[in-house]
Order: structure tokens, then C-alpha cells, then sequence
């Protein structure tokens, strides 16, 4: 899988977001946390799995195996679910 490189991430008051325009002028706000952010910069503009995120959790957090595993599917999940992944 591989994030949508169109979608870029912005500053706005303190916050990483990024803006989702869709077909119908609507406008969707997906904020990120320090964590989210982490990965979204680390695995922009490469294939990667969710073992790739969860590799990355365990690298810089100190997480079990298993916690790395669950919170990269959570991550992937919403960015499944938010269409930020081509």
C-alpha cells in the first residue's frame, strides 16, 4: 500500500491535519497525532505493509510486538477509511 501523495499534512493552530475535498464540495478535517504523524512522514512516498508501520512503532516506542502490530492496523485502517491510501 502506499499514502496518497497528493495529500499533504498542514499546520493549522497547533494541529497536523490534512483536508479532504470530495465530489460533493464537502470537506472532510483528518487530524493527526504526534504518532500518526511519525508514520505518515516516515512512510510517504514508499510501499510499505502494516509490519513496516508496526516495525517503525517498535523502533522509536517502548511497545510490545503485539501493541506495535494492533495500533499500525488501527493506523492503516483510518487511513483506509479517511481514502488517504492509492
Amino acid at each position: 500500500m502506499r499514502i496518497n501523495e497528493k495529500i499533504k499534512i498542514r499546520n493549522v493552530a497547533g494541529e497536523q491535519i490534512a483536508m479532504l475535498h470530495d465530489k460533493d464540495m464537502m470537506t472532510r478535517v483528518v487530524a493527526f497525532n504526534e504518532t500518526a504523524l511519525y508514520l505518515w512522514n516516515s512512510l510517504l512516498n514508499k510501499d510499505f505493509t502494516i509490519e513496516d508501520a508496526a516495525n517503525l512503532l517498535l523502533e522509536k516506542y517502548d511497545v510490545d510486538e503485539a501493541t506495535a502490530k494492533n495500533d499500525a492496523a488501527a493506523w492503516v485502517k483510518n487511513l483506509e477509511n479517511n481514502g488517504l491510501l492509492i
